[in-house]
């Protein structure tokens, strides 16, 4: 029954009175047994479902005394530990949730663990990097720009070309902080507007184009910058971003049942894409 409710939690999102209902039907220790077994399946939609419902808990819990405890206890439990084994899975999709959930539940405790991971993941996923150093960056870590440093220098051109994801996931409300992050974000623009694999190459033209005219196009009108802007993407949005190559071969992999790729199986598929 335990298991069936916390899977049948799609149903039932943001319901604060479900979430509380299932975190005391039983003993947290029996709770946390149950989610641990669920995180280990080999299913990737009931890895999907577990980590959905751990999230909300976490986040919505709080508004409902019966889950003060679960949230309190939750950083240093055993969830917290099968998650961040996970990070480590060779199944793509399990990675990626398991990142996620580390990420959304404020895990700050697990930054170094995702750092490892990142050594791991910098040349052989390169798809899974934009939500692994995003969630690192929200976590806080302090060698966030280190990492971007090591992913433009990549063998892998997957691995370059996902650093323009990875800039698009950051923005401030601080002018300075701003400031800072389009200076940053022009530095590695720049470089990967010379990288000699097209992909990255022209999808980094359009990246700067774009913060070009952010930064010079404060003065226009608001019809004035909308035209702008709708000239940009004519002139310099790619046909192939990665963005969409990532899904799309994310939804190959998944339609097939595939949970691990090479390299050379990603590079292939683009190839295949570009084609089309």
């Amino acid at each position: 029954m335990l298991t069936a409710n916390i899977l049948q939690y799609l149903g039932h999102l943001q319901d604060v009175d479900y979430l509380a209902e299932i975190v005391t039907s039983v003993t947290l220790s029996e709770l946390y047994d149950t989610i641990n077994i669920l995180l280990q399946s080999k299913d990737n939609e009931t890895v999907s479902l577990t980590c959905l419902f751990v999230t909300d808990l976490v986040l919505f819990g709080r508004e409902h005394s019966d889950c003060r405890d679960f949230i309190a206890q939750y950083p240093q439990s055993s969830v917290v530990r099968t998650l961040e084994q996970l990070v480590f899975s060779t199944n793509h999709f399990t990675c990626k949730q398991a990142i996620y959930t580390l990420g959304k539940t404020c895990s700050y405790n697990s930054v170094d663990i995702l750092n490892q991971a990142f050594t791991q993941l910098r040349d052989t996923d390169p798809l899974v990097l934009p939500r692994l150093v995003g969630e690192i960056g929200w976590l806080g870590t302090k060698n966030f720009w280190g990492l971007l440093d090591s992913m433009v220098s990549s063998q892998v051109y997957a691995t370059r070309w996902a650093v323009i994801e990875v800039l698009r996931e950051f923005n401030s409300q601080d002018t300075r902080v701003e400031d800072e992050l389009l200076q940053q974000k022009s530095r590695y623009v720049e470089q990967l507007r010379q990288d000699f694999t097209i992909h990255v190459r022209s999808e980094a033209e359009y990246e700067y184009q774009l913060l070009k005219f952010r930064s010079e196009g404060s003065e226009l009108s608001r019809a004035a910058r909308r035209k702008k802007r709708k000239d940009l993407e004519r002139q310099y949005k790619p046909k192939l971003c990665f963005a969409y190559a990532s899904s799309a071969f994310a939804n190959y992999l998944y339609t097939r049942k595939v949970k691990q790729y090479s390299i050379s199986e990603l590079e292939a598929f683009i190839a295949g894409i570009n084609q089309v």
